[in-house]
């Protein structure tokens, strides 16, 4: 694991676009296209902002994410719709953009939800690259410490896949990547800042533990993980 510290959020996107232009361009010179998965919410906003003025061939990038709540597509709160307008503009407009929950209603059931979930792991690409935040619990991607289907969502003895995950503090449910598809990545990078999750980071850095998922990923040697900090 290597960490970067950044005192400006700025610098912090400014840097970690760099090195997600530089990792895609370099898997598109060696097999023709990349994958690149991300995260959703507000934090990576400046993130998108800066790589989407990056130059490379664009054409040749399929941009996917590592989860979606499950709400409709013009949702407020639905991650694709935030890719969309926030990433996939500029020179990142020629890359093709993958959702996982492209119809869905505002009141889904639990059928509804599942048929989503198959639907997003039939057409799932594994990801090249993989770009996640951190929630003050030490949650990551969806992988919350609260939610019921964590232990299964965690267990390296299930195939890479994403999976429905119910967080009890954070609202919708939602579908995620599992650990095991994390770990099939071939880069993970994870930006944080703030003081409660440089805290939480600093806790989950001392022991593997489910109470803190983003230490599923600290405290393993599969895939090399990045992580860019901010105060």
């Amino acid at each position: 694991m290597q960490v970067f510290n950044f005192d400006d959020p700025q610098a912090q996107a400014l840097a970690l676009a760099s090195r997600v232009s530089e990792l895609l361009r370099n898997l598109i010179a060696r097999q023709g296209r990349a994958c690149l998965a991300v995260s959703g919410g507000r934090s990576p906003l400046p993130l998108f902002t800066a790589l989407r003025h990056q130059k490379l061939d664009w054409s040749k990038v399929t941009i996917t994410l590592v989860d979606e709540r499950a709400v409709p597509a013009a949702h407020p709160d639905c991650n694709a719709r935030l890719v969309a307008g926030h990433l996939l503009q500029d020179q990142a407009a020629q890359a093709c953009l993958l959702p996982l929950v492209p119809h869905i209603s505002p009141m889904a059931s639990d059928t509804d939800l599942h048929a989503a979930l198959a639907q997003a792991n039939r057409q799932r690409v594994q990801a090249d690259i993989v770009v996640l935040g951190m929630g003050d619990d030490g949650h990551t991607a969806s992988l919350f410490p609260d939610a019921p289907e964590l232990p299964q969502a965690t267990s390296l003895d299930q195939p890479p896949s994403y999976v429905v995950t119910s967080p009890r503090v954070a609202p919708h449910r939602r579908i995620t990547l599992n650990l095991t598809a994390l770990l099939r990545s071939q880069f993970l990078l994870l930006a944080i800042a703030g003081n409660s999750k440089q805290q939480a980071f600093a806790r989950a850095a001392q022991t593997r533990t489910a109470a803190l998922p983003v230490s599923f990923l600290i405290h393993q040697n599969e895939v090399p993980f990045d992580v860019y900090r901010c105060n």
